[in-house]
């Protein structure tokens, strides 16, 4: 049989390192975007395999000489870098099947490569079919999987039935259910108790009643090895959440927009929690309490709005803290500072907390509207046991540079923030020429002390807005030293354009 050429090109690339298959909680929950490819087009592709050449690359080419052990390794770094992975035609895993018969047959013998997928129903009769075979090639792999539907209050059981029968697989599940407001129209009773595996959940709910929340709550009851939950639900109470498996958690984010929550409640049922990240709504003042103790708390992210907690909590493990300000990018203005309109946010629970638990913060992320000498009191407070420090939207002068630029060697004091390797800035920055390069220039030549010991770190890393004077020998210090520089560029706002509609006259008239 003679080779046919490919009806699209061969691109050889350098594979990108493999994904880790445990999730992280991003700093930011964004929503999955939907295929581009029509589901028609899709289930096509799925179902039927066109009869390919029996090879498409030439004998003499390297890759063709490879071993069927590395051609896996390298399908597995095509793999897109998401968690959830959209099926497309251009994508792998399908488009490794489209190559020649070897890489199709190499493909579909690959459990590894349909082990995740994010499903965006719409049509019954071409998704849940293309599901079935999907699913068919993971072999019995542990899955990750992603299930998008708009109810618009009608049952979609036939897809939830599908997925239930791989309930024992399931590693990490992100559900985004839409438009349930009526009584229940669904049912997860056959992924009951047979979630061994399940160990992070993501459930988003827009317009979801109670009572259609109830069969998530239980199935999360029954998960043994839950550890990791993300709920973002635009109607959430106390009692709700009270009914997740808090107890057992490591991992937890909490994201509402017009719910009530009790969040010391909450958090009192969470004995284990490593790490928390909530945002939204503004929590009123809170009725004295006694402070809450959670001694395994490592890593806080919260809103600037939500901090009034922090004065009934006791952290003694916390070591990274990120105070951001809720649609924080919107807030931020040409030169990355936070505009004179945003209320101001007060550091006060944040200064007492770290004082109360006697914590040793080591990294510390501030992008809440504040003044600069609300900011030095921050690091002042951690500056004993910081090494990663990140400013966003607080505009910063010589003051606070210069609190960071270390004294000269005859001073009896070492200077401030002694254990930082990595500083960004990412924001307006008013210093005067070479106040900012010296700061980093100190902070790269460290002499031996005659008499003590000198513990100061060098600088490592340093992240800068764009547009400074210093800059062109920043980078120059950068190559000098051996500093990893990186010039963040300035992003403009661009304000919507005024657009005017023309009212469409009705052809009945």
């Amino acid at each position: 049989m003679e080779w046919v050429p490919s009806p699209r090109p061969i691109k050889y690339s350098t594979p990108s390192p493999p994904t880790t298959p445990a999730r992280q909680f991003s700093p930011h929950i964004t929503p999955i975007t939907p295929s581009p490819f029509d589901p028609a087009e899709l289930h096509l592709a799925m179902q039927e395999l066109t009869p390919l050449p029996k090879s498409a690359i030439a004998s003499s080419a390297p890759i063709a000489r490879l071993p069927y052990e590395l051609l896996v390794e390298i399908f597995i770094h095509c793999l897109p870098k998401h968690p959830f992975i959209i099926p497309s035609r251009v994508q792998a895993p399908l488009v490794l099947t489209q190559i020649c018969r070897e890489w199709r047959t190499i493909a579909l013998s690959t459990p590894t490569l349909w082990s995740s997928l994010h499903i965006n129903y719409h049509d019954r009769s071409k998704d849940i079919p293309s599901t079935i075979l999907w699913l068919s090639r993971s072999g019995d792999r542990p899955l990750s999987i992603s299930l998008s539907i708009d109810f618009n209050e009608q049952r979609h059981q036939g897809i939830l039935d599908v997925l239930s029968a791989h309930s024992h697989r399931w590693q990490h599940v992100r559900f985004d259910f839409r438009h349930l407001l009526c009584p229940r129209k669904y049912h997860l009773t056959r992924a009951a108790h047979r979630t061994p595996q399940l160990r992070t959940f993501e459930f988003h709910a827009q317009d979801i009643s109670n009572t259609n929340i109830t069969p998530i709550t239980k199935l999360l009851n029954a998960a043994p090895g839950l550890r990791e939950v993300s709920w973002v639900d635009d109607l959430a109470d106390t009692d709700t959440m009270l009914e997740l498996p808090l107890s057992r958690l490591t991992r937890l984010s909490l994201a509402m927009d017009r719910g009530t929550l009790d969040y010391l409640e909450l958090l009192d049922q969470c004995s284990n929690l490593e790490h928390i990240r909530i945002t939204r709504p503004c929590v009123d003042a809170l009725p004295p309490r006694p402070p809450l103790l959670l001694s395994k708390l490592t890593s806080l992210n919260i809103s600037h709005d939500l901090t009034g907690i922090l004065d009934h909590l006791v952290l003694p493990a916390l070591k990274h803290v990120r105070i951001h300000a809720e649609h924080e990018r919107q807030h931020r203005s040409y030169y990355g500072a936070t505009p004179a309109t945003a209320e101001a946010w007060s550091p006060a629970p944040f200064l007492s907390l770290v004082e109360r638990s006697a914590c040793a913060v080591e990294s510390l992320c501030v992008n809440a509207p504040m003044g600069e000498q609300d900011l030095v009191e921050c690091v002042r407070s951690t500056a004993d046991s910081l090494t990663r420090l990140s400013v966003m939207g607080v505009e910063v002068s010589d003051v606070f540079v210069g609190l960071l630029t270390y004294p000269e060697q005859d001073s009896l004091s070492f200077g401030l923030c002694t254990s930082l390797e990595e500083l960004t800035l990412d924001t307006r920055i008013t210093c005067a020429s070479g106040v900012l390069t010296r700061m980093v220039e100190s902070r790269l030549s460290i002499p031996s002390g005659e008499f003590r010991e000198d513990t100061r770190k060098q600088l490592q890393k340093l992240r800068v807005l764009d547009g400074h004077k210093d800059m062109r020998r920043l980078r120059e210090l950068g190559a000098e030293k051996m500093l990893n520089v990186d010039v963040i560029p300035r992003k403009e706002v661009k304000m919507r354009p005024k657009m005017l509609y023309r009212r469409k006259v009705c052809p009945s008239r």
